[in-house]
């Protein structure tokens, strides 16, 4: 079976990091360099010269250009060679990879599979983006652990009544058990409704609603690595319906971009959309602050357990109640990954 599922959109990078010079970013266990072409768009050819190999982004950039470090051949942004200092014909060989970049969402996005399955549709739609009553924080992490171990925990809402009670997890939540489901082809959700409880410590901290709540969390993978989590609550008693939730005091949709480096270790790239203060900067930094904390309790505990698996090979997880979303999940990409 392959490591990786490449015929998918994976973040690389976000808007800002990408001008007009070159940056290097590994995903798959492939280097590539990144770069933006004075007409503004990004770029993406794979970081090794076709002469000896020497990684273009050591290089620069000129006039669209990546010129080589190592002996000064020119590529276009195509990957073919343009230039070769000292002789006037260029090999049709001459020419590296380069990748399909959909810029989206304030990341760019790079494909890394097969070009002409590159679907910018096939990227996840996000209606609340940039909409003025949603605000809107970013985060990045590299965890230290296989990109299959966060989405397990991605698509595990039992985990924040133990791991998060800092910020969104009570023991409220204990023993309410989950629902899980396939939606369409290639997504997995699976999620609950917690009723009548106290509110956790970030609805308490941003809404302060007057008594209990009924609070829902919902986990959604798309296949492989995309996902996104939709937590609110609702005075309790009210309906449990899209309308009084499209209305609800308080509601984050965090989403989740997830690039393997390697085997061991993950890109996290993150944003969380949010209907309280949407335009207010303090808060935004809160939030900021406040979710990379959860999402360092997260890496802090895969981190650990990818140790445990490196040093137990062997070793086969015993499959509980709450882990219905994590078994379809696993089957959905096993059979994305054996169908490459």
């Amino acid at each position: 079976m392959a490591k990786y599922v490449f015929n998918a959109w994976y973040a690389v990078a976000t808007s800002e990091d990408v001008r007009a010079e070159l940056l290097s970013r590994t995903l798959l266990e492939e280097s590539i360099v990144l770069f933006r072409t004075e007409d503004g768009i990004v770029r993406a050819l794979i970081d090794r010269c076709t002469h000896r190999f020497a990684p273009l982004s050591q290089g620069r950039l000129c006039a669209d250009r990546v010129v080589c470090p190592y002996h000064g051949m020119e590529y276009d942004w195509s990957g073919k060679c343009v230039r070769i200092p000292g002789q006037d014909r260029i090999p049709a060989q001459a020419r590296v990879k380069s990748f399909p970049v959909l810029e989206r969402y304030g990341l760019i996005f790079v494909w890394m599979g097969d070009p002409d399955l590159a679907d910018p549709a096939l990227l996840v739609d996000i209606s609340q983006y940039s909409s003025p009553q949603w605000g809107i924080s970013r985060c990045y992490s590299k965890f230290g652990c296989n990109w299959r171990l966060i989405t397990d925990n991605l698509i595990d809402p039992a985990h924040t009544t133990f791991v998060h009670q800092r910020t969104i997890g009570n023991d409220a939540g204990a023993d309410i058990p989950l629902n899980s489901e396939l939606i369409g082809e290639g997504t997995v959700s699976c999620g609950r409704w917690i009723n009548n409880s106290a509110p956790v410590p970030i609805v308490k901290r941003f809404a302060n609603p007057a008594g209990n709540v009924d609070r829902w969390q919902f986990y959604y993978v798309r296949a492989p690595a995309t996902c996104w989590v939709d937590f609110g609550c609702l005075p309790t008693g009210t309906e449990h319906t899209a309308e009084e939730q499209a209305h609800a005091p308080y509601r984050v949709i965090s989403y989740a971009f997830l690039t393997p480096i390697n085997e061991s270790a993950t890109h996290y790239f993150s944003f969380q959309l949010r209907n309280v203060a949407a335009k207010d900067v303090v808060v935004t930094q809160e939030f900021e602050r406040l979710y990379l904390a959860t999402f360092e309790e997260d890496r802090v505990l895969l981190e650990q357990i990818q140790r445990a698996e490196d040093a137990n090979p062997n070793l086969k997880p015993m499959y509980i109640a709450s882990d219905s979303g994590v078994a379809r999940l696993r089957r959905l990409v096993d059979k994305q990954l054996q169908e490459q």
